[in-house]
């Protein structure tokens, strides 16, 4: 269920690029499909790592929210995966035309 989108995605953006491509030209259809990627702050926004039991509920008191979610592991690396993913996910839908 999580990486379904992906391939939803996939299944989209094939048609979608060409009809862009003649539409907007390269620089404009590149554009529209960095602010559809864009979008996708949003979700990641809702990463955060789940609460320390015990602790209480609502903002850490020692680290800002930001500062501590920057040095949890395993967020980072999740976000390193999906940076590399997406180094080369857009390649065959922005030079395959």
């Amino acid at each position: 269920l999580v990486v379904s989108g992906a391939s939803v995605s996939g299944l989209a953006l094939g048609p979608l690029v060409p009809l862009l491509l003649e539409t907007y030209g390269w620089r404009g259809a590149l554009l529209l499909l960095a602010a559809i990627s864009f979008n996708l702050v949003a979700a990641g926004a809702l990463l955060r790592p789940m609460p320390v039991p015990g602790e209480p509920p609502g903002p850490p008191k020692d680290r800002p929210g930001l500062a501590r979610l920057l040095r949890h592991g395993p967020f980072l690396r999740y976000a390193l995966a999906f940076v590399l993913v997406d180094a080369g996910y857009y390649v065959p839908f922005v030079h395959g035309e």
